[in-house]
């Protein structure tokens, strides 16, 4: 018997298997968004700038870059949520990623800090990330 299909395919019309197939392909998920990035810089214990944004409900990093800070023991720090993070000095890979979890509305301190050492123009800052 020509044109008779067995199985669940063969009782639908002949053109509805591509259909589905169709149907299948153009569900296909959507990108995710890329994860927001706050830059901030940290040059001989002085910062590029103290207040940042960044949307509330979603995870966010912070790249730091040291270039020019030419001491081993400074650190950026977010009390409120116990982020503690030791940064590089340019001697090395001037640069330190801190990942943070998604923060509701409101404002979140941070702080760039570094021990005072001959050389060293400053002594570090304070700083407000805001989440909208």
């Amino acid at each position: 018997m020509r044109g008779i299909r067995p199985g669940v395919l063969g009782a639908l019309p002949a053109t509805m298997p591509a259909v589905l197939v169709l149907a299948v392909i153009g569900a296909v998920p959507a990108a995710a968004d890329p994860i927001p990035n706050v830059q901030l810089g940290f040059h001989n214990g002085y910062c590029s700038t103290t207040e940042v944004s960044v949307p509330a409900n979603t995870p966010f990093t912070v790249d730091i870059d040291t270039t020019w800070q030419f001491n081993d023991r400074s650190e950026f720090r977010i009390p409120s949520l116990q982020i503690r993070v030791f940064l590089p000095s340019t001697y090395f890979n001037p640069h330190a990623r801190v990942e943070v979890g998604p923060q509701p509305a409101g404002d979140v301190p941070f702080e760039l800090m570094t021990q005072w050492v001959s050389g060293s123009a400053g002594k570090g800052c304070w700083g407000t990330i805001r989440v909208l």
